[in-house]
């Protein structure tokens, strides 16, 4: 009786009595996804080539281009929107601080093709296009800036709006921490941006019907 106990007892605590099995961790993703690919190659032409080598080299190699590149791109960094105001000479003190400034943009902008997993230094990134869709903006409504000003608050607008999906699709799981706060200041900073741009595009607008019923 006592041998038939202890098999009654063996079988009713097996297999429960084991741990149940550990689940199989997730695969680490062997290739970036596409969309964090498209921010990299974003970065680097926007921080390094048009930050950094066509603001801040240019200049000193070609004053001719350099001002064409002002005029057509920056026109803020000519000094002024209308012969009232007297054209910054290429490397004048007004025009190397728009070079520094432009220097610190890059900073922002390259680090995140650096630190691409790093949710926090992406939302530096998206936050210095707010700053600097702001101050576009800024220009536009208030000192009439020329109507070609609206192609960098509009790129402003895609650069965030681009960086905002990729973190928050998140591919793959791609970035592994994912603070929901710092996510959702990135969202907030990408709809502020666009809210410039809209500012921006209403003020451009009436520019151009004031004109021409002048």
């Amino acid at each position: 009786a006592s041998d038939m106990s202890l098999l009654m007892i063996s079988l009713l605590g097996w297999p429960w009595d084991k741990p149940p099995p550990l689940p199989d961790p997730e695969p680490e993703p062997t290739v970036m996804p596409t969309s964090f690919i498209v921010c990299s190659v974003m970065w680097i032409v926007h921080g390094f080539v048009l930050d950094v080598l066509v603001i801040g080299v240019l200049p000193f190699l070609s004053p001719s281009a350099s001002d064409a590149q002002r005029a057509d791109k920056f026109p803020w960094a000519l000094g002024g929107y209308s012969s009232k105001f007297p054209k910054v000479p290429n490397l004048a003190p007004t025009h190397r601080r728009f070079i520094a400034e432009n220097a610190a943009y890059a900073l922002l902008r390259v680090a995140p093709a650096i630190f691409i997993t790093n949710l926090p230094v992406l939302l530096m990134a998206v936050v210095s296009y707010l700053i600097e869709g702001l101050t576009i903006a800024w220009e536009i409504i208030f000192y009439e800036a020329p109507a070609n000003s609206m192609l960098p608050v509009t790129l402003m607008g895609v650069f965030a709006s681009t960086v905002t999906y990729t973190a928050t699709v998140n591919t793959d799981g791609y970035i592994k921490e994912v603070d929901p706060t710092v996510l959702l200041a990135m969202q907030i900073a990408c709809a502020l941006t666009w809210l410039c741009w809209l500012a921006s595009a209403f003020a451009t607008l009436a520019g151009l019907l004031k004109s021409k019923e002048k």
